[in-house]
């Protein structure tokens, strides 16, 4: 897994990202672009490219420092976060992903899944984002963010998250998610996969939002308001 500190002023407060497949830094640095004119106090981590589940002992060791640690995943990230070793987490948002990311009733089709990983590719890629964003609006917005990697890699990246779905348990975490946020109109983790998936999770459901969520939540702080529903 890589990480990088997109704000690191020694605040007594962190926020962790958890990104989604295939992605780089670019969504997170917009976020905080956009977080920042609504005066964001949180440090903030992004994590993404998940060839394993685990963090630089190093970076481990700098989160220890926080009386308090925040965290919102999207997509395959919320299942990485939780087979991820952190320390206590305080409050934990999970948008349009599951606990059980290959599951016919509970997160994708492994039919799906499984020709996604193989046929992956630059044409295929293009598909795939449109799918993600579902209309122009959002395809717009997500193309100014999207990641700069190759398909190659991003292939690489999923066959590896493939061997992780197999090899490890559904949760490892001591914490776990207080709120779902489930997209209406999510073509990736379908609304029905994602109810079923978080039944007696408090649950926040946006009916036109597709599977890329940040046009709907603009910046980080509205995400994290829905921790206080």
């Amino acid at each position: 897994m890589k990480s990088a500190w997109l704000k690191k002023e020694d605040t007594e407060e962190l926020l962790i990202l958890f990104n989604g497949w295939g992605m780089d830094r670019r969504i997170g640095d917009h976020l905080l672009k956009e977080s920042r004119c609504e005066e964001f106090t949180q440090d903030l981590l992004l994590c993404y490219d998940y060839s394993s589940v685990e963090l630089d002992s190093e970076v481990l060791e700098e989160m220890r420092h926080y009386r308090r640690i925040s965290l919102i995943a999207w997509s395959f990230g919320v299942w990485v976060a939780q087979q991820t070793s952190l320390p206590p987490v305080t409050g934990a948002i999970a948008i349009n992903g599951t606990l059980f990311p290959v599951d016919a009733e509970k997160g994708i089709r492994p039919d799906i899944f499984e020709a996604t990983l193989s046929t992956w590719s630059d044409e295929n890629r293009q598909r795939f984002y449109r799918r993600m964003c579902s209309n122009s609006q959002t395809l717009a917005l997500f193309s100014c963010m999207s990641p700069e990697r190759p398909a190659s890699d991003q292939q690489q990246e999923l066959a590896q998250l493939k061997s992780l779905f197999l090899h490890h348990n559904a949760t490892k975490s001591a914490w776990s998610y207080d709120h779902a946020i489930i997209g209406g109109r999510d073509l990736v983790f379908p609304a029905q996969q994602q109810f079923a998936a978080w039944k007696g999770v408090p649950a926040t459901i946006i009916s036109d939002m597709p599977h890329f969520p940040f046009l709907h939540f603009r910046n980080l702080q509205e995400a994290l308001a829905c921790l206080s529903k």
